[in-house]
Parts: structure tokens; C-alpha cells; sequence
């Protein structure tokens, strides 16, 4: 196959988003002293009303800071679920000191990245905040393993923008056909690999059923199989 260098994706395809995300959510309530269980709420459902409205404020994040954004995520929560508290502010910052250390990987990351380290260059092109994905890394361990890492806010471009996946070429000085794409998201990741040809390997975490029009180069459903493909 002959490539030269391995980009990965950074959340469900090397982190574990939704555990990440879950331990700071649960982690700001308790650090802040609001207990679910004397309001008759589990955590199951304090989740489910979270994301609704994080998912719906996140598109505004051209407008808003990320701690507004959370701080917004959690008012709604907390109003919707009837949950009084003066902490909203304290919940917002507890919420991303968590998260900006959460280090919950997919299985064998660790194992792969060695052993792809030995004969690939490694990168990492993600959609987030600086402040959060490159702490994450660090807590994680991992961020030794790549040679760029490439966030979109950073350069104020992000999945499936080609430009993002054309800034991290220039970045490692290689071509697209020297490189392989690793990514969860037919959304960011296979299509904006598709529009800078780029070839495109789907972690299928979920084993979801793909459409016809979709078709990847490789598909895998666990990370460590990354290896035996390409080694």
C-alpha cells in the first residue's frame, strides 16, 4: 500500500468520547455538591436532557465560548429537570478541568500507536478547542506518538473542510496518496477524506450497516486490527 503516514482521528476513534464526556458531566455535579439521587433523577436520564441541549448549543460555537457553552448546557439541564443551584458557573468550570484530563481510550490504543510508531509517521487532525484535546493527550500519554497534531480550532478550519486534511499534508510534507486516514465519523472523517483523496479506513466501533454510495478503502471494528493490515 505504500504509505508513508497515519492520521488518526482523536474522539471515538483514539478516546472513548462518551465516557470522557460522561465522567466530566457526573464529576462537575458531584465537585459542586448536587446530588442527582435527592432530586429523584438518575444518571441516565441527566445525561440524555444534557446532550439534547449541549448538541443544540454546540452549533453556536462560532458565538460562544466553551465554558458558555457548557454553562448554557447545564442551566437548561438543571431548569428543565427543576434542580435549583447557584453553582452554574462552578459547574462550567469543574465540567472542563475534568475533561481537559480525561484519558479514557478505545481498547489496545496504546499497543497500536507502538506499534505503528516503528514504521509510520503518526498524526492527528480533530475537530475541538486546543485547550482541550492537546491535555487530553498528555493525560492519556499518547501525545508523544505523533509528529502533528492538528486542531480545527486552531487553524480556524474543521472536518470534512478540505482544507483541514490539505493543512495537515503540508504540515508532514506528504501527498494524499502517501497517507491513510483513520476515523469513526462518515460524516467528518470519510467525508473530508473523500474530498482531498485521500484514502479512508472506518473504525465501525459500532458495527453499523453502510450504505451502497459508502465505501471505504478499509474497514475495521477494532483498533488492533489496524496492525495487521498495515504491517
Amino acid at each position: 500500500m505504500g504509505y508513508t503516514a497515519i492520521i488518526f482521528d482523536l474522539d471515538n476513534t483514539l478516546f472513548n468520547f462518551e465516557l470522557c464526556e460522561r465522567q466530566a458531566i457526573l464529576g462537575a455535579l458531584e465537585a459542586c455538591g448536587i446530588y442527582l439521587d435527592l432530586h429523584g433523577i438518575n444518571e441516565t436520564t441527566f445525561i440524555q436532557v444534557y446532550e439534547t441541549y449541549n448538541s443544540k448549543y454546540w452549533r453556536q460555537r462560532e458565538t460562544f465560548s466553551p465554558g458558555e457553552l457548557i454553562e448554557m448546557s447545564y442551566q437548561s439541564t438543571l431548569a428543565q429537570l427543576d434542580i435549583k443551584t447557584d453553582k452554574i458557573s462552578n459547574l462550567s468550570q469543574s465540567f472542563w478541568h475534568i475533561f481537559n484530563h480525561s484519558a479514557v481510550m478505545e481498547p489496545d490504543v496504546n499497543e497500536v500507536l507502538t506499534v505503528l510508531a516503528r514504521n509510520y509517521c503518526l498524526a492527528v487532525i480533530t475537530n475541538g478547542f486546543v485547550s482541550a484535546q492537546l491535555p487530553r493527550m498528555q493525560a492519556a500519554g499518547i501525545d508523544h506518538f505523533f509528529e502533528e497534531i492538528v486542531v480545527s480550532e486552531a487553524i480556524s478550519f474543521a472536518k470534512p473542510s478540505p482544507e483541514i486534511f490539505h493543512y495537515a499534508l503540508s504540515k508532514l510534507d506528504l501527498t494524499s496518496a502517501e497517507v491513510l486516514y483513520v476515523g469513526d465519523s462518515l460524516t467528518h472523517d470519510y467525508a473530508g477524506a473523500m474530498q482531498v483523496n485521500i484514502d479512508f479506513c472506518y473504525y465501525n466501533r459500532k458495527n453499523q450497516n453502510l450504505i451502497q454510495e459508502v465505501q471505504p478503502k478499509f474497514m475495521i471494528n477494532e483498533l488492533l486490527k489496524l496492525i495487521k493490515l498495515l504491517n
